[in-house]
């Protein structure tokens, strides 16, 4: 109700100077203003939820002046309900804000060539985690820091009346700028298939990137099948119909149906879907570059994989960093310290940000260090700038190094000798999407995957040779393991349609 009333007596008011502002940009900045007088220490994230909301609902991107206009109007009438508010007071919070909204909506947009909200959404989602992966990103980090340090000074000397119902005390914190999420069927075997596969000695993160995959394609059969390898042929009916905005990813549209289906690894065994689940058959979900899962920024949100989104194409699907992230969440693994899973994080972190997870926000993620007996491990996260991938299977000895007796025996190691089995959300096997990939296999088609992770093969030889540990720091790529502290684990975010694999064995997850 609260809202509604602020709405409608801003709107009566913009309307008297000639100007009509959209319901949400005026919310969004009667929200904030409400904050400042509150001291609420959430302003930060319920500025960027509303930003983020905005752009997932409205679907375009709001100007600067926009909301400075609209935040004027809110601090003017601050200062009217606070007599101790001083003329010099009033001028500097709207300088404050001015700065950042400036920096938020023009200069970082401005900055890496935003062309639509989709891409503002994932520029502002990593801006929010604290992504310095590109030299643009890293000023922007400081940049924005530096607004809202200074806009948290002048709050401080402030003694303003806070409204009893600003909403700025509730629990979440965000409830004022979430949209309401829609009610979503949970699999109620989660936990016990999660309790089985850890007994079973399977990873949180495998477990994750698993019923992620069965929940993609909405079949228990698809975690079945044996990971893609050199002898499974290339998908016939997709069509590459150009580059995206950034000259590198390649834009996927489905030529042929029927084509598709008759050759999509994951598909192609399948035929029946129950009514109450999502038919990947007619509607299936290939590599889409830039392709995220639909998500509100409320806690509560389900991760939706059969709902467009993201800066790709109108196809069904996900890339490689969204589908790491949503294995990650799926089962409760923060991958920054402290921060709430939400569905919509999965904007945040691109794959070059887990190159160096310390610098990026990911601090729940580490380098891993090799030792004489044990470097890779299932579940571990291999990224590097382009991609980034997690280890689902590891044999014996997965960089191939039993064998090796010297230091020169070390520098002669080939990917051609690695067992171990990937999952990621690539464009093999002409733009099939979510898979398993025999690593040996896959490697071939990503040059830098191969020789970065020969380099880390090269260092656990060392390791074994001469009984020392060594913590590779490539730069080009990581090898990184989730931490598994306390800090770094939250309450899971739920699959949309997961309630579909709800007749799935354990056996499933844990082979």
């Amino acid at each position: 109700m609260r809202n509604l009333v602020l709405s409608l007596s801003a709107s009566v008011f913009l309307a008297a100077c000639g100007q009509q502002l959209p319901v949400a940009i005026d919310d969004m900045a009667s929200q904030t203003v409400s904050d400042i007088a509150c001291k609420d220490q959430k302003l930060e994230e319920k500025l960027y939820d509303g930003l983020k909301s905005y752009l997932i609902e409205q679907k375009t991107i709001p100007t600067a002046e926009e909301l400075k206009t609209a935040m004027k109007s809110h601090v003017d009438k601050l200062a009217s309900e606070n007599p101790r508010m001083t003329s010099a007071q009033t001028v500097q919070i709207q300088k404050d804000l001015d700065g950042l909204v400036d920096s938020l909506l023009a200069e970082a947009p401005q900055g890496e060539r935003v062309e639509n909200s989709d891409q503002l959404l994932i520029l502002l989602s990593a801006i929010d985690v604290g992504d310095r992966s590109t030299t643009f990103r890293n000023y922007m980090q400081d940049r924005v820091r530096a607004n809202f340090n200074q806009l948290s000074s002048t709050v401080r000397t402030l003694d303003l009346n806070c409204p009893e119902d600003s909403g700025s005390n509730n629990a979440s914190g965000t409830d004022s700028v979430t949209p309401t999420t829609p009610e979503v069927e949970v699999n109620s075997d989660f936990e016990y298939h999660k309790k089985q596969a850890v007994a079973a000695g399977v990873p949180l993160a495998v477990f994750g990137e698993r019923w992620a995959l069965a929940t993609a394609y909405q079949s228990c059969n698809s975690v079945k099948i044996p990971a893609l390898d050199d002898s499974v042929s290339d998908i016939q009916g997709i069509a590459i119909t150009g580059k995206h905005s950034d000259g590198v990813g390649n834009k996927r549209v489905i030529a042929s149906l029927s084509k598709v289906q008759a050759t999509h690894p994951y598909l192609k065994e399948e035929s029946n879907y129950p009514s109450s689940c999502f038919n990947v058959r007619q509607n299936p979900l290939i590599y889409d570059y830039g392709g995220k899962p639909y998500a509100t920024t409320s806690t509560s949100s389900p991760i939706n994989f059969f709902k467009n989104s993201g800066s790709g194409t109108s196809v069904l699907g996900i890339d490689c960093s969204a589908y790491v992230y949503s294995s990650m969440a799926t089962v409760g693994l923060r991958v920054k310290e402290g921060r709430a899973l939400k569905g919509s994080d999965s904007w945040a972190w691109g794959s070059t940000a887990f190159v160096e997870p310390a610098k990026n926000g990911l601090t729940c993620l580490n380098k891993i260090t090799v030792t004489p007996d044990v470097s890779l491990k299932a579940g571990d996260i291999v990224a590097v700038p382009g991609h980034v991938l997690l280890v689902d299977k590891v044999g014996t000895d997965p960089f191939g190094i039993s064998s090796a007796r010297t230091e020169s025996d070390c520098s002669k190691i080939s990917s051609d000798d690695f067992d171990f089995s990937v999952a990621q959300s690539s464009p093999s096997k002409e733009g099939v999407g979510i898979n398993h990939s025999v690593a040996k296999d896959y490697l071939p088609t990503s040059e830098k995957m191969k020789a970065g992770l020969q380099k880390y093969a090269y260092y656990a030889c060392l390791a074994k040779i001469n009984s020392k540990n060594y913590t590779p720091n490539l730069g080009t790529l990581s090898v990184i393991r989730h931490k598994g502290t306390s800090a770094c684990m939250d309450k899971r975010v739920v699959l949309a349609q997961e309630s579909c694999i709800q007749s799935c064995s354990s056996s499933v997850f844990t082979q």
